[in-house]
């Protein structure tokens, strides 16, 4: 089936119930080269993470189990996470902490999750899959994208979790492929993907387009960080439904495959 023709019933509830694990109707490429990821900031500083951790002796953690700030002070260097850069994460805080530093704190979560890395005493290390990975980085975008987007107890990063989008992401996938096969807005995009009842349009208490916001935060800009979206803000610096404008990249169809006839083990390589 191809990305631009419509669902039927049968089809639309296959990919809502997708768990992304090779099952359904949506495959993750495995195999995908540097250069091919060199887009995705989740894999190429999940890379530089795990590269750390392999030369020394681990991530030193706080009493906290936090990551400790003589990695998070490399970490703002060496990452240059978009949004994050070195500059005005040193423009609010003296000394970083893991809670000051977004990238940090996924990174460090969808590691533990996935076990790509494992606690060990007062260190983080890296676990054989994520030594795996460091030989193989496609392994490494395969196995953070479900956890990011359907870890049903990852916080949204920005506050509470908002909305329900875990429940039925492949369909959201599904639907924001279509929708950006060329430039469209936050509006757009949030209009064709979410369904009427979820969660996140309680948060049009707040200000009218508080739910485009969740989408956007929760979804847009993590499709954004795996390579999967360009954005264009529109100049806008802060965020505005219809001026913030999203695109797939070719690396959206290079990493994930659709296909409703297949059964059994999906997974792409």
């Amino acid at each position: 089936m191809n990305i631009g023709e419509p669902l039927d019933r049968a089809a639309m509830a296959a990919l809502a119930e997708d768990e992304l694990d090779g099952a359904g109707p949506i495959a993750l490429s495995t195999n995908l080269s540097p250069e091919m990821l060199a887009g995705s900031v989740v894999a190429t500083r999940g890379m530089r993470m795990l590269a750390y951790a392999s030369e020394g002796e681990g991530i030193g953690l706080t009493k906290s189990g936090a990551l400790n700030r003589k990695f998070l002070a490399w970490a703002v260097e060496a990452f240059r996470w978009p949004g994050y850069e070195t500059d005005e994460v040193y423009a609010i805080n003296k000394v970083v902490d893991e809670i000051d530093y977004l990238p940090g704190w996924y990174l460090h979560e969808v590691m533990k999750r996935t076990k790509m890395m494992r606690k060990h005493r007062d260190r983080l290390i890296v676990s054989p899959a994520g030594r795996e990975a460091l030989d193989r980085p496609g392994l490494l975008q395969a196995a953070l994208f479900p956890e990011t987007f359907k870890g049903r107890y990852l916080p949204s990063l920005d506050g509470a979790f908002m909305g329900d989008f875990d429940l039925y992401f492949g369909l959201v996938l599904w639907r924001v492929r279509q929708s950006a096969s060329s430039w469209a807005s936050a509006r757009a995009l949030f209009e064709a993907a979410v369904l009427p009842d979820d969660a996140v349009h309680e948060l049009a208490d707040r200000y009218p387009d508080a739910p485009i916001h969740g989408f956007q935060l929760r979804i847009l800009r993590m499709l954004g960080w795996f390579g999967m979206l360009e954005c264009d803000t529109g100049g806008q610096r802060r965020f505005d439904a219809d001026a913030y404008r999203y695109r797939a990249t070719p690396l959206f169809d290079r990493f994930v495959h659709f296909d409703f006839s297949r059964g059994g083990d999906a997974t792409a390589h």
